[in-house]
Order: structure tokens, then C-alpha cells, then sequence
């Protein structure tokens, strides 16, 4: 294999990788005996090193106690030499602080007290590599401070050995060179000298006791010229460093030298624009809190700024409402007049939260209030619960369990559940609406449990969740046996019946084939029969049912289901013998309601199961038609128009039973040739009654779904073509042009009707619904290789403009489309892009190419539109390889057509080299070699009849072709 190359545009290196490296690259400068070099560099033969330089040698990647030995060491012999030369000892130090942050400033050796600060600052800012990117913004930066740390420490607890004025020059000159740092208006200086100043000032509370005058003269003098300046400072890391550090010197309180009435600075900090910061004082302030001399103060304060905290609780940002639920929890645990009733219930509807971990917080506060006492009957403590449900205002159940499930013995206490809702109609301790939440709460608790289902749109950290062990096989011993009995107790109230149905798809089946309970199915399936055949059902209620039925159907093979189905078959044909019944003593009215009634069953029931054996799809094609000849007549459509949806939707389902039995059919080889000229006549027939909706009038209300149901049957017959099976192959239906004209025409004019801004109002959300339904449709037929994909240019044309309401829908038909031809999805590219380069330079123009592209407002949609259709192709170069080298040909092509007979007009379309460009990054390196010789020599043909904006557009394009200067990696062995 060659080499392989990627252009340095790839490779490039990162920023940080130009800034200031300080660990030292030669072997560590400790002699062989372990002795460490001093700041002088007299010991040996080691270099002279800085003091930064020495802590950050390679002896640091030895064991830490080793490395703290080395550091120790080095404090150890910089207290020598400034016990020796102080001033030199201390240029060193101030040196120190220097390069820690960031600057190569060298202070010059000869230099004397009284230091002058502002010189060593000004000069010191001129030697910055970059000062944007600092050792303490660095990744290792945990790592830096650490041992900047240390060697603070060290260096304070060997200063702490001197004499009094040695000790008070050493600590002024280092402090206060800190604190004129921490002044400057150079970041770098400011943030470093913060964190170097906050470690002394911690250092020093652990060094020396309060009765130190030195000590806390300084340290006093740091708090109020540094800390307090600091704490409010426009970098969010330097106020973190403050209110970091200000928490370790209360939580090693009365060890310095603040008051308690300092923690208001925590409080304050609850108003910071900065998440961290607000998350480090409440962090601080639930510590604290359990210091005895601390407390009163902390609950005073809490109480003071309660509002701003419950703010935070309903902020936009969750990691913060989260964090103050916990805070105020805890508060509310430790002094329970911190909450009133009314805010609590404010935080405990929180529980609702899209947040999963806002809102367990929400529901810890819940359970600590409501989750009632000791003693209490299920019925009372559930009350709360189902009242907090009422009082929320919404209907998700899921989300409600899903706060509670993991500390709330409650949503899973199913057969206490069970008893109360049997009991209820009786002893009537809840209402009908504490008991439809009940009943919502059950069915949410055991989907959760049995499935480990995330509900639809709460996000959480951790979005893997696995159901709970023996939850499956616990449901169903409590709900199979007694089901029944409740879908009896609750069979008037349809949404409850709708909850209790979907109970089945959560049951362990092997439950019934063990001691003989396949009664209970039965019964069951019974009851299910009844809710079925009763005439006042809601639609809802009866889909749920049926697809009940058919998982149940599916898990374990029924009897009685067979004879439901025969049954409603049954009933619909007697219904539709009666209603051609056109004796005088029929009642057309009622009969139309009864045919209208077991059409609504059998259709719901033809989405579920295949009716195919009682040939339902003829007599069904057949009203129809006939119900579509009638709606032409004046007056002459006696049935309602829902009907004619029912009609169209049970043709289309029988329709697609039939293709599902077609290979069965083929392997037994019975009729074969038969059943496919049926099959196909029946498709004729279904597409003359969707086309005449369809084509006919635009407004017709059954036109989309007519549309969507013609475009899905011509996915499935259009698949058949590659059969081997002749007969098969008769079957297959190719859309004809005119068919297609019709669709898209139809499309079309919806796809347009209204603008992007529009169709995003919430007013027309049922029209946006229509239009992505027929839009999906269309292009699931494109995408899917039934037409050729080119012909959806026309739709993908409006991909920018009409991106918010169908962007999504059109992305993804263009990813399917890639993915089954990349050749064809090129091709669909380029003609998607001259749609729209066409409308701006059409073809009577009489300006030259050039003049016209000095104007970039109208080439603002069509760049957009090529870079939208670039990020499909980025996310893999080399498989979308083929597909890249082809568009840049296709259009390389397209612009140089004439360029051999018209050298003059093939310059007009120069201008869409600037959109081909867009495409350049997506080619590899050897193939923008192979793409630049495939353009030069048409480039060589026009390029003397261009002018200078002409040239600029060949310029542009054969630079971005070709490579840059590259790196080349040998094959790996």
C-alpha cells in the first residue's frame, strides 16, 4: 500500500500546541546523590534553572512522595539562599511568579529593592507567546496548579522558621508583587497572581494561629485589596477561584480571619452570570451549613435571599435548578420554616420537569412533605400522590413515575393499586378523577418497570435504562387475574378503558400456559369482543383494543380471534346487502349507520390482521368505486363522508395483505398467473379512485391521504420489478409520467401555498402536519429508487427557504438516496443547484458572467444551499467519495459544454465554479489531482476570451483543487 497523505488544512496543529510549554525537557537537574540544584545554579555541574523550571522537572513523574521531597527540597535551598542574598532570593521568587504566568520576561539579576512592580509587569507583558492560552487554561492546568501549590506550601512552611523581620520582608515583597498582579489588566497576570494569592491566604491560615499580627495584617490586607476586587472580576474562572477558596477558609473556620458574616459573599455569588460559580457557593453554602457556629448565620441568609434561590429552581439552565432544589430540600430538612407551603408546592410541580435530575430533586422535596406518615391506610398516603397530580396540570403520568420510581415505594405498589380501584366504586374514597389518575399512574408504573422505557422527551444524564428485575412477571401475577373485572368496573369511562387495555403488551405470556390459566386469556379476549362489538365505542378506545388484541394474538394464537374477525366480516357484508335493500319499509338512515358502523370495525381491523381468506378486497373496490361515482352526482352520496375515507383506507390495507401473500402464493404455485392479473387489476382500480381525487380538485379534504396511500402502494409494487418470477414481475407497477405529474403538481401547489414563517404559526399546524405527510410520501418514492431521484430537484431546491418546517424530512429522504446511489444522488445535486443558479442568471441575460457575480446578494440562497448539501457528504469523504467525484465532474461538464464550439458563452457559467467549490474540501487528495486534470484543459480552451472577473472564478476553483503541501505517514507494520 502507499503512503497516506491528507493535505495540512486536515492536520492542522492545534493552538495549543504554540503555547508555552514549561516542562523541562532535559533529564532533571537533581545531582546523582539526589542533591538539588540551588536558584544560584552552584551545585555541581547542573544548568541554572528557575524555580519554576526546577517543580516542574521530569522528577515530578516519580512517586508523590518522592516528588514532595524534591519540591521540599527545593524551598529548602531557596530559604538558604535568602537567608544568604534575600535580594536575589527574592528576584528569583518574583521571577517565579512571572513565569507561572506564561510571560518569558527575564528580570534582570542586578535588580534591587525597592522593586518597582509596574516596570517588572510592564516589561513582563511584552513577552507573552500568547496570551490567550496560559498554563492555567491549559488541559494539565489541574496538574500545574497542584504543584505551584505544593511549592507554596513548602516554601511558607520553611519561611515560617525565620526570624521575624526576615520572615515579614519575605511575606510583604511576595504578597504584595501578588496583589499588584492581580491588578493588572493583562488576564494572564490577573488569573495567575488570584490563584497564587487565594493559596497563600489558605497556607497561611493553616501556618499561623490568630494572635500572628504579621500574619494576619497580611492576610486581612490580601482579603480586602485582592479577594474582594477578585470576587467580582469579569472572568468567570477568577471568580470561581474566590468563592472556591473562600469556602475552604470558612470550612477551616476560625482558623482565618473572617467573620461569619462574610457568607454573604456566597449568597451574593447566587447572582452571577457563570453556572459554575453559582454551583460552587450553593455546593459551599450545604457544607457549611453543618458547622454549629456557622448555621444561624446560613439560615438567616437563606431566608434573605429565598426568592433569588426559587429563581434559580424555575431558571432555564437545569443543572442549576437542580442543584438549589437539593439546596433548599436541605435547608427545608434542617429549619422547615425556610419553605412556605406555597413555594413548596411551586418546586414540587417541578417534578414535571423535561429534566430527569430536576425532577427526582423535585420529587425528594415531594416524598420528604407528602409521602404521609406512618400509620396511614395505602388510600390516604396515595391521596397526595394523585392530588400532585391534579394540582401539576398535565397528563404525562410517564413523567411523573419516572421522578418517583427510583425513591418511591408508591408508583410500584400495584397490587395495593389494584384493591383501591376495585374497592373504590363501593367504599367511594376517591373521586372519579383521583381515580383515572390512579389508573394512569398504574399503566405508567408498569411500562417503566417491565420495559425500562425513557418517557417521550425527558433527557437525563444517563439515557440507558433496563427494566426492573421480576418486574414483568410481578405486573402479571397481580393484573391478568383481575383485568377483566376492572375493564367491567370502568367500562363508562372510555379513557380510563383506553389505559386498562394497553396493560396486555406488558405481561409475561409464559404466565398463562402455567397451571391451566389460559381461562383468564380467554376471558380476556372475551371482554375484548364486547368492547368491539359495541356500537358506542370511540374510535380511539376500539383501535387500542384491536391492537391489544393483535399483540395478544401474536404472543399466544387465539381461537376466539378468529371468530371475532369472522364475525365483524360477517356483520359488514349483511350491513352492505341491507343498505342495497331498496324496499320502502328500510330505513336508509339506520342502515347507513350500521353499514357505517361495521365498516369502522372492519377497517380498524384490516390495519391489524390479515383478512385476506374472507376476499374482502373486490366487494371493497367495488363500494368504492361506486361510492366515487355517487359523490359526482348531485345529491348522490347517501352514506357520510366518512365513508369514503374508511373505503380508502381498508382498499389499502387489503391491498397490501394481498402483496404480503404473494410469496407464499409464488412458493406454492397455485393460480399464480391468476392472482397476480387480479392483483394488478385491483391496483388499477385503487389508483383510477385516488387519482381522480388527487388530480381532480386540490381542495378535496381525502386528496392527501389519496396521495400518501398511492405513493406507498407504489413503493410496494415498484420493489417487484427485479423478481425472477414473471408472473410476479406482471404484478409491478411503474410509476408513468403522468401519474408522477400529477403528484408532484399536487404537491407542489401545497408544498408553496403558504411561506416558511407561515407554516411555522401554531395556527397552521394541522396544515404543516398535511404537507410533511405527503412530503414524506413523495420522497420515500424517490429515495427508494422507484423514480429516477432527479426528479425531487424540484422540492430540494427550497432545502434553505423552506428548511424549518421540512428540512428534517428532506435530509433524511437525501441521506437514504446516498446511501442506495451515489451516482444518481450527484446527479440530483447538480440539478438541485442549477434550479436555483438558473433563476439567477436565466438564460436571456445579456451581462456578462462576470458582471453579474459582483453581485452577492443573489448568489446568498445558492451558496447556502450548496453548503447544506455539503454537510450530508462530510460526515465520510471516503464513502461518499464516488459520489463527490462525480458531482465535480457533472459540473466541471456543465460549465465548459460550449466551451470547444462557444468559448464566448461558456464563460456566462463560470460563476457556478464558486458553488462547485464548496465541494472541494470533500475530495481527497488524489482526487483533487485527478479532478484538477479533468479542468485544465477545457480551463486552457476559454481562457482567452475572458476577462478579469472570468479568470478570478477559474483562479479560485483550480487553487482549492490543488494540494497543498502534505504530510506523509508510512504504512504501520
Amino acid at each position: 500500500m502507499s503512503d497516506i497523505s491528507f493535505d495540512d488544512a486536515v492536520l492542522n496543529d492545534s493552538q495549543a500546541s504554540n503555547q508555552m510549554d514549561f516542562e523541562i525537557r532535559e533529564e532533571c537537574s537533581i545531582a546523582p546523590n539526589d542533591e538539588p540544584v540551588c536558584v544560584d545554579g552552584t551545585v555541581g555541574d547542573a544548568t541554572n534553572k528557575s524555580l519554576l523550571q526546577m517543580i516542574l522537572s521530569r522528577k515530578r513523574l516519580s512517586p508523590t512522595n518522592k516528588r514532595n521531597s524534591h519540591i521540599e527540597s527545593v524551598a529548602k535551598y531557596w530559604g538558604e539562599f535568602y537567608l544568604d542574598s534575600p535580594t536575589a532570593a527574592l528576584v528569583a521568587l518574583l521571577q517565579f511568579v512571572v513565569e507561572v504566568s506564561g510571560s518569558h520576561y527575564q528580570i534582570p539579576d542586578d535588580t534591587s529593592m525597592p522593586f518597582s512592580y509596574s516596570d517588572i509587569l510592564s516589561n513582563s507583558s511584552s513577552h507573552f507567546s500568547n496570551t490567550h492560552i496560559y498554563p492555567l487554561i491549559r488541559k494539565p492546568a489541574d496538574v500545574f496548579v497542584n504543584q505551584v501549590g505544593s511549592f507554596l506550601n513548602a516554601l511558607l512552611l520553611v519561611a515560617n522558621k525565620f526570624r521575624s523581620d526576615s520572615y515579614q520582608l519575605f511575606l510583604v515583597q511576595l504578597t504584595n508583587f501578588v496583589m499588584a498582579c492581580s491588578e493588572s489588566n493583562i488576564r494572564t497576570f490577573r488569573h495567575t497572581a488570584t490563584m497564587i494569592g487565594l493559596k497563600i491566604m489558605t497556607i497561611l491560615s493553616d501556618l499561623k494561629s490568630l494572635d500572628d499580627e504579621i500574619a494576619m495584617t497580611v492576610w486581612m490586607q490580601m482579603f480586602n485589596s485582592m479577594f474582594v476586587a477578585r470576587s467580582r472580576d469579569i472572568v468567570t474562572d477568577i471568580r470561581l477561584l474566590c468563592i472556591s477558596e473562600l469556602g475552604q477558609w470558612f470550612a477551616r473556620y476560625p482558623h482565618c480571619h473572617l467573620q461569619p458574616t462574610s457568607l454573604r459573599i456566597f449568597y451574593e455569588a447566587l447572582n452571577d452570570g457563570s453556572g459554575d460559580v453559582i454551583q460552587c457557593s450553593l455546593d459551599n453554602i450545604s457544607v457549611l451549613c453543618r458547622k454549629d457556629v456557622l448555621f444561624s448565620e446560613i439560615v438567616a441568609l437563606t431566608s434573605e435571599f429565598r426568592e433569588i434561590l426559587v429563581e434559580l429552581c424555575l431558571g432555564k439552565e437545569d443543572a442549576i435548578a437542580e442543584k438549589s432544589v437539593q439546596f433548599l430540600t436541605h435547608f427545608h430538612v434542617l429549619s422547615a420554616e425556610i419553605l412556605t407551603d406555597d413555594v413548596c408546592r411551586v418546586l414540587e410541580q417541578l417534578i414535571m420537569a423535561a429534566n430527569r435530575g430536576l425532577a427526582q430533586a423535585a420529587a425528594d422535596l415531594f416524598i420528604l412533605r407528602r409521602n404521609g406518615l406512618d400509620g396511614e391506610t395505602f388510600c390516604q398516603r396515595v391521596k397526595h400522590l394523585l392530588q400532585l397530580f391534579i394540582e401539576c396540570g398535565h397528563e404525562q403520568a410517564d413523567y411523573l413515575v419516572d421522578s418517583l420510581i427510583d425513591n418511591c415505594e408508591l408508583v410500584l405498589d400495584w397490587k395495593s393499586m389494584i384493591a383501591v380501584l376495585l374497592e373504590n366504586p363501593k367504599s367511594r374514597e376517591l373521586s372519579d378523577i383521583h381515580c383515572s389518575s390512579l389508573i394512569a399512574i398504574l399503566l405508567a408504573g408498569v411500562k417503566q418497570a417491565t420495559a425500562g422505557e425513557i418517557p417521550p422527551g425527558r433527557y437525563t444524564k444517563d439515557l440507558k435504562r433496563e427494566p426492573r428485575q421480576g418486574a414483568q412477571e410481578r405486573a402479571t401475577k397481580c393484573l391478568a387475574p383481575v383485568l377483566p373485572e376492572l375493564l367491567r368496573t370502568y367500562a363508562n369511562r372510555l379513557q380510563d378503558i383506553e389505559r386498562l387495555l394497553e396493560l396486555p403488551k406488558y405481561f409475561c405470556f409464559d404466565y398463562y400456559h402455567e397451571q391451566n390459566r389460559m381461562g383468564q386469556l380467554n376471558e380476556l379476549v372475551e371482554h375484548f369482543e364486547l368492547i368491539i362489538f359495541d356500537q358506542t365505542s370511540s374510535t380511539t378506545v376500539l383501535q387500542i383494543t384491536v391492537k391489544t388484541l393483535e399483540f395478544l394474538n401474536r404472543m399466544i394464537p387465539i381461537p376466539l380471534t378468529k371468530q371475532l374477525l369472522n364475525s365483524a366480516v360477517t356483520n359488514y357484508k349483511m350491513a352492505w346487502h341491507r343498505t342495497q335493500d331498496t324496499s320502502p319499509s328500510r330505513s336508509t338512515h339506520n342502515e347507513s349507520n350500521r353499514l357505517l358502523a361495521t365498516l369502522r370495525l372492519l377497517t380498524v381491523l384490516s390495519g391489524h390482521f390479515n383478512l385476506s381468506k374472507w376476499d374482502l378486497t373486490e366487494p371493497l373496490l367495488f363500494s368504492l368505486k361506486m361510492l366515487l361515482r355517487q359523490r359526482r352526482l348531485p345529491n348522490g352520496d347517501d352514506l357520510p363522508p366518512e365513508a369514503f375515507s374508511l373505503y380508502l383506507k381498508a382498499c389499502f390495507c387489503c391491498l397490501c395483505w394481498d402483496m404480503e401473500n404473494l410469496e407464499g402464493t409464488a412458493l406454492n404455485n397455485v393460480d399464480m398467473d391468476e392472482y397476480c392479473d387480479v392483483l394488478h387489476h385491483n391496483l388499477e382500480d385503487y389508483l383510477y379512485v385516488t387519482f381522480s381525487l388527487v388530480g381532480k380538485s386540490n381542495t378535496e379534504p381525502l386528496a392527501y391521504p389519496c396521495f400518501s396511500y398511492t405513493c406507498d402502494l407504489f413503493v410496494l409494487h415498484g420493489n417487484l420489478c427485479g423478481s425472477s418470477n414473471p408472473s410476479i414481475r406482471s404484478v409491478a407497477h411503474v410509476p408513468s409520467g403522468n401519474e408522477l405529474d400529477i403528484l408532484e403538481g399536487f404537491l407542489m401547489e401545497h408544498f408553496l401555498e403558504l411561506s416558511p414563517s407561515d407554516l411555522m404559526l401554531e395556527t397552521n399546524s394541522d396544515q404543516l402536519q398535511r404537507i410533511r405527510s405527503i412530503l414524506t410520501s413523495y420522497l420515500k418514492v424517490v429515495c427508494l429508487g422507484v423514480v429516477p431521484t432527479m426528479r425531487a430537484s424540484k422540492f430540494y431546491e427550497y432545502y434553505v427557504k423552506y428548511h424549518a418546517p421540512f428540512g428534517d424530512v428532506m435530509r433524511c429522504s437525501m441521506e437514504l438516496a446516498l446511501q442506495r446511489n451515489p451516482i444518481h444522488f450527484a446527479m440530483t445535486m447538480l440539478h438541485t443547484c442549477l434550479l436555483l443558479y438558473a433563476k439567477v442568471f436565466p438564460d436571456d441575460t445579456r451581462h456578462a458572467a462576470g458582471q453579474r457575480a459582483l453581485r452577492p446578494a443573489e448568489f446568498s440562497e445558492l451558496m447556502e444551499l450548496a453548503n447544506r448539501l455539503a454537510k450530508i457528504l462530510i460526515s465520510n469523504p471516503m464513502e461518499h467519495r464516488e459520489c463527490v467525484i462525480a458531482l465535480h465532474r457533472s459540473g466541471i461538464l456543465f460549465v465548459f459544454e460550449l466551451a470547444q464550439k462557444q468559448p464566448t458563452e461558456a464563460t456566462k457559467k463560470l460563476p457556478f465554479l464558486r458553488v462547485l467549490k464548496v465541494f472541494v474540501p470533500l475530495l481527497l487528495v488524489q482526487d483533487k489531482t485527478r479532478i484538477l486534470n479533468f479542468f485544465e484543459p477545457y480551463e486552457q480552451l476559454i481562457i482567452p476570451t475572458c476577462n478579469r472577473n472570468d479568470i478570478a472564478h477559474l483562479k479560485e476553483y483550480r487553487n482549492a483543487l490543488r494540494p497543498r503541501k502534505t504530510k506523509s505517514y508510512p504504512q504501520a507494520t
